[in-house]
């Protein structure tokens, strides 16, 4: 999972706020979404509004009407820049962090969709030897760049994860949930 370099260092949420964001954004946003023993895992309802997730809003500069989209996602972990020695550490702690603290990126890529992405990893599993995958939700108050987000043919430049020495390569996002404005 990655973000611009900068949004990566700026993101520090305390895990309770974050767990709190979670179960109002995953439980409710991503409903359809089935656990790994192959049954529907559970949601959870979650008031949508209240003091909390007003603060959370209003600090990552949230629009009050956005395009959604859920789904999972790949990425791969290296060393360095050329992407030739998989980063098993970077990679291991990304995952824990993901699933200890979640993360909320108030800029998501803006090296690929331009400014006003907001994005939120709630989970992390590994997926192969050199891969992770996190379940996403993403939103913008521009349905052009959740387009681009849920397009398949999007590609990602690698970008350097500082607080896990990692270099990563995002491919691409699938999206099993969009949601327009209501």
């Amino acid at each position: 999972m990655t973000s611009s370099p900068p949004a990566r260092s700026r993101v520090r949420i305390a895990p309770l706020v974050l767990a709190t964001l979670a179960i109002g954004v995953a439980g409710c946003a991503n409903p359809g979404r089935v656990a790994d023993s192959g049954t529907p895992a559970q949601t959870q309802e979650a008031a949508p509004t209240g003091p909390l997730l007003a603060d959370v809003a209003e600090q990552i500069g949230l629009p009050a009407r956005t395009w959604t989209a859920s789904g999972t996602h790949t990425a791969k972990g290296y060393t360095t820049e050329t992407a030739e020695t998989t980063s098993v550490e970077g990679m291991k702690a990304d995952c824990d962090n993901i699933n200890l603290n979640k993360k909320l990126a108030a800029d998501f890529r803006n090296d690929v969709f331009g400014p006003g992405m907001k994005g939120f990893f709630y989970e992390c599993q590994v997926a192969g030897p050199d891969t992770n995958k996190y379940w996403f939700t993403i939103s913008s108050a521009d349905q052009a760049q959740i387009d681009k987000l849920c397009d398949p043919a999007t590609t990602y430049p690698i970008v350097h994860d500082e607080q896990h020495d990692t270099y990563w390569i995002d491919e691409p996002f699938t999206c099993t949930s969009r949601i327009g404005p209501s």
